[in-house]
Formats: structure tokens, C-alpha cells, sequence
């Protein structure tokens, strides 16, 4: 059976308001039959110089993303990477925001099925206190090179996805149309079990 494709993304932002910041950071696996097809690892000049809080968090400075893409740039290259797919992040209305944002400046507006892998995570293990990034790192032992790097954080979601769906199989599904429906989606599709292998 095939599964819908899901595309793990995070991002690093200029500030924590989608309507007055920018992306900074685009970090991408795309993943179709359970099977990586795309990486995507893209700084982009926000138009702004990064604030100093940013660069603590993520070591991104002004002199990093001068030069680089602007997001109009990229915006045809991200549409492609998300096409059909479902959106994937932690705290998915933070990432999910700046991108809409992003686009709507262009003139476009963003319509994907998405999903928080913090609320999956509640729902899989509720015996868990913390459902943050670190902990989930942290129980699953996963190493990270580069946390608060957008690609490094959305491999560390492709990675807790794949571990989940190999423990809990089909009721991770239903885990994720309950987040789906709850969070006010209709499901373009259902999703169907596909095995994920690296």
C-alpha cells in the first residue's frame, strides 16, 4: 500500500512572530513510501540582520545569510518539496506560520495537511511528562550535530516518526488522524501503513 508523502521541516526564524519575522533557516526530509526522496538545507537572507537572541540559539549570524536566497527565490523550489504531501514539524504552528506568511507576501497562500509531532508524541506516550525536542532526543537517543539547525532538528523528527510507526504501527496512524481532526483538518487522504527504512 502506499502512504502519503510526509515532509519533516523545521525552521530558524529572525524572531518569534510569523507576522513581523522571517525564515532564516529552511531544514527538509521529504519522505514517500517510506523512503527519503528529498533533503532540503537552505539558509536564506531575511532582509534584516539576525538579532543577537537568534544567533545565541542557533549560531546563525548576519554574515552567514548575507548573499544568500531570498525566500521569493526559493518559494517555487518549496512548493515542489511540499507538493502533495503532508507538513510535519514540532510545535507545527509556529513553522507552519512563517510559512504561510512567507508565501502570502508572495501573493500565495498554503494549504497542507499538518501535523505536531509534540501532540503525537502526547498521544503515543502519555506517561511522559515532557514532550519537547530534547526529550525527545533525549529518549531516543538520538545524536544531533547541530541542535537549533533547521536540518539537523527536522532529521531528529524523520527519526522519532520512523521509531514510533516501527513501535506502535497502525495505531500511530490513528494517533495522527485524531490530530488531524481535532485540529480542525479534513484529511485530503487517509494515511496507510508503510514500513520507513533509511
Amino acid at each position: 500500500m502506499n502512504g502519503r508523502p510526509l515532509v519533516f521541516v523545521d525552521v530558524e526564524t529572525t524572531g518569534l512572530s510569523a507576522r513581523d519575522g522571517h525564515i532564516l533557516e529552511i531544514g527538509a526530509v521529504r519522505v514517500e513510501n517510506g523512503k527519503i526522496v528529498a533533503e532540503y538545507k537552505q539558509l536564506l537572507d531575511p532582509g534584516v540582520d539576525v538579532p543577537w537572541f537568534i544567533t545565541n540559539l542557533t549560531g546563525i549570524r548576519t554574515s552567514d545569510v548575507s548573499g544568500q536566497p531570498q525566500f521569493r527565490q526559493v518559494a517555487d523550489e518549496v512548493e515542489r518539496l511540499f507538493e502533495d504531501s503532508i507538513f510535519v514539524t514540532h510545535n507545527v504552528g509556529f513553522d507552519y506560520s512563517f510559512f504561510a506568511s512567507e508565501f502570502k507576501r508572495l501573493g500565495h497562500s498554503l494549504d497542507m495537511d499538518h501535523f505536531c509531532t509534540a501532540k503525537l508524541s502526547r498521544l503515543l506516550h502519555p506517561e511522559h511528562r515532557r514532550h519537547t525536542l530534547d526529550a525527545l532526543i533525549d529518549r531516543g537517543g538520538y545524536e544531533i550535530a547541530n541542535r537549533h539547525r533547521a536540518y539537523d532538528d527536522a532529521y531528529v523528527l524523520y527519526q522519532f516518526y520512523r521509531d514510533a510507526l516501527q513501535q506502535h504501527g497502525d495505531n500511530l496512524y490513528e494517533a495522527v488522524q485524531k490530530i488531524l481532526i481535532h485540529t480542525g483538518q479534513t484529511p485530503k487522504e487517509r494515511l496507510t501503513y508503510v514500513p520507513m527504512t533509511d
